[in-house]
């Protein structure tokens, strides 16, 4: 019988043909220093043994992994969390916090409970508001053997940005490594169509509403393999600049998907912010609407900044 209390953490995860590392992975998590947790994991219709590998482990935990049905075809990795995280909210109302799991990464023993501590921390110091904590993280190749000690170095991220002018543009907030509560989690709804990437849009809503603090300790060691849907490029090499800046046009997607997340931040939040984050994202959000020299004038005089110098010669670029 699943069993919770004020502090028992949900761990979301989405899994889809993700046998070769999912075993892993929930060893991991079983073996946290925390133990107050439930894993609640969802396949997307796996066609390989990924069920299988679930089933096995439902049944030699049920009091602490439960297996998501549901009649849903999510297609992609955002459809998917959510339809774990609706999962819990409906059925465990009183589930206090929640993190996300990727299926190929694994959990550094303490990951819970330090990113726990720091979630309770701010409570306690900020009172019932919404709280996201976020840590860095190793980046290591599919062995483990380590490629970067610090994510957040390795893309050279700024994790003390918090302000919502900077959010908008850039997240810096990596989905695996979040914890939130049940005040931020009430706010959200990833399952929309006009969320772009679920753990940018939760940094950008906490920004608005409540508080983000970060552990500048690397909690996990994020896996980089040939199946990656997301994976950590070294931002400052040689290599990455010339890609960025004169053969991909990624730069120029994520702009445009910054602006129009920035439109759906202001249509579904425009009645619960205040006069200077509507204008913030109202002015963010126009962006289309201006030719080259008025955007980059927008973007100087609002501080619309991404994180790094390379970043953002990048975005000036394609803006």
């Amino acid at each position: 019988m699943i069993k919770i209390d004020e502090s028992t953490v949900a761990i979301c995860m989405a899994a889809y043909n993700g046998e070769k590392y999912l075993r892993e992975q929930i060893l991991s998590i079983k073996e946290q220093t925390c133990r107050n947790w439930i894993l609640f994991i969802r396949d997307d219709g796996s066609g390989d043994k990924t069920p299988e590998i679930i089933d096995e482990f439902v049944s030699s935990y049920p009091d602490k992994i439960v297996c998501v049905k549901d009649n849903e075809e999510a297609h992609s990795s955002k459809k998917n969390f959510s339809c774990v995280l609706k999962y819990v909210r409906e059925n465990y109302p009183d589930m206090r916090y929640f993190m996300f799991s990727d299926q190929d990464d694994y959990w550094k023993s303490n990951k819970i409970e330090i990113t726990l501590n720091k979630v309770r921390k701010s409570e306690k110091k900020y009172g019932k508001t919404p709280v996201l904590v976020h840590t860095d993280l190793e980046v290591v190749d599919s062995k483990l053997d380590t490629l970067g000690d610090s994510f957040f170095a390795y893309r050279s991220l700024q994790p003390q940005v918090k302000t919502l002018n900077r959010l908008l543009v850039q997240n810096n907030v990596t989905g695996c490594t979040m914890m939130f509560n049940r005040e931020l989690c009430d706010l959200i709804d990833i399952s929309d169509d006009r969320v772009a990437m679920h753990d940018w849009w939760i940094a950008v809503v906490a920004s608005m509403f409540g508080h983000i603090g970060v552990v500048n300790e690397a909690t996990i060691k994020y896996r980089q393999h040939e199946g990656n849907v997301v994976g950590a490029t070294k931002v400052n090499s040689i290599g990455f600049i010339f890609n960025r800046l004169f053969v991909d046009n990624r730069v120029k997607r994520t702009i445009i998907e910054s602006v129009r997340q920035a439109q759906s931040l202001l249509e579904i939040y425009n009645d619960k912010i205040t006069e200077e984050q509507r204008m913030v994202l109202a002015k963010y959000a126009e962006l289309e609407k201006y030719n080259k020299l008025q955007r980059i004038n927008t973007v100087l005089r609002y501080k619309f900044l991404k994180q790094g110098p390379v970043q953002i010669i990048g975005q000036l670029m394609f803006i």
